[in-house]
């Protein structure tokens, strides 16, 4: 990683994750600088429209795997073709296993509801990959099985690698380097759920970023 940058990580870190103790900081600057480097994720438009996409997507570093305790009503307004009406979600509600082997079932390269591929592969590391099919194409990228990837991501270097990983899957410094975040949102996340909040992320690691190599 350009040595400007990763002198500043950590204080891009601090700017969008401003929760993070001084120590996780750290370890997550160490986990991430030299997965960002492979990446080229290297100038500070890159750098930080990476940091305000996983920040995001993570819960500010606080989260690695997917949290699938769901309310019946919140579960009809994620998935409504599967969940048409309260009833046909309650048997679900606050089960997150059995949720996650009935939505992902048959999807993403996973096996039907009983294989509970669903559950096995559901959603983790910063930008949280989710589905069998994912899971190995990044353990292939590691030299692990499907099933290590999975207790891979949930280290700091295994969510780096994979977040960064996923970023180039979807060649999205191009994107970066425009500064398209909206564009970027949606490959990182399907869709545009909390673009405003992504959007002030990015800036806000931008402006640190900026303000870091101007000045040394």
């Amino acid at each position: 990683m350009n040595d400007l940058l990763n002198a500043s990580l950590g204080d891009a870190l601090a700017a969008v994750a401003p929760d993070l103790s001084d120590a996780d900081v750290d370890a997550w600057a160490d986990a991430l600088a030299p997965a960002m480097g492979a990446a080229g994720i290297t100038t500070p438009r890159r750098a930080a429209a990476f940091l305000g996409q996983v920040a995001e997507e993570s819960g500010g570093f606080s989260t690695l795997t997917e949290d699938l305790t769901y309310t019946a009503q919140r579960m009809c307004q994620v998935w409504p073709a599967r969940f048409p009406c309260v009833a046909a979600a309650t048997p679900y509600a606050g089960n997150p296993q059995r949720l996650a082997c009935h939505v992902y079932a048959g999807r993403l390269g996973n096996g039907v509801e009983a294989t509970g591929d669903g559950w096995t592969y559901r959603g983790r590391g910063l930008i949280q990959l989710t589905g069998r099919a994912l899971y190995e194409q990044f353990g292939a990228s590691c030299s692990r099985t499907a099933e290590q990837a999975a207790a891979y991501l949930e280290t700091k270097e295994g969510a780096a690698a994979s977040a960064t990983w996923y970023w180039s899957l979807r060649k999205l410094n191009p994107l970066a380097d425009t500064w398209s975040i909206t564009a970027i949102t949606r490959m990182v996340n399907g869709g545009t759920t909390n673009l405003a909040d992504r959007i002030r992320l990015s800036n806000a690691a931008l402006r640190t970023l900026s303000a870091s190599t101007h000045t040394a």
